[in-house]
């Protein structure tokens, strides 16, 4: 595989890394939510996984497109962990386990101030995508 341009602006293949992130995570997931039956009778759940949804927010670069970072969510499930964060946190510990949010969350803290490379990201991804066959 060609490796990514370095020519390219940045904020460009940052944007394609987490696009290409968002399609792995929901294509390793089967399409599929994620949190189904996770509240039932607080959320309408579609079944069909049309979001990435981050642990750690996006901002911090070094867990933005880690892929121990994510789950692939119905929209109603993501709006709701958006705006319940008690609701977050519970799923998060039933599904990851906290010692696994502390490891990310160390991680993003770590890489604060510390530049991250986008184009190796990039690269990194799409061998990846490659493998599991994910559709460009």
């Amino acid at each position: 595989m060609k490796p990514t341009s370095r020519s390219r602006k940045p904020s460009a293949v940052k944007e394609e890394a987490t696009r290409l992130h968002s399609r792995i995570v929901r294509h390793e997931a089967g399409y599929a939510c994620q949190a189904r039956g996770f509240m039932p009778d607080q959320i309408r759940c579609s079944g069909v996984a049309t979001d990435c949804a981050h642990i750690i927010g996006r901002t911090f670069s070094h867990t933005r497109t880690d892929l121990a970072n994510s789950f692939a969510l119905c929209g109603q499930h993501h709006r709701h962990f958006t705006n319940w964060a008690d609701d977050w946190m519970r799923f998060v510990d039933q599904t990851i386990g906290r010692d696994e949010y502390d490891r990310l969350k160390a991680k993003a803290q770590a890489g604060v101030n510390v530049k991250f490379d986008w184009f190796d990201e990039l690269d990194r991804l799409r061998a990846l995508a490659e493998i599991l066959d994910v559709a460009a």
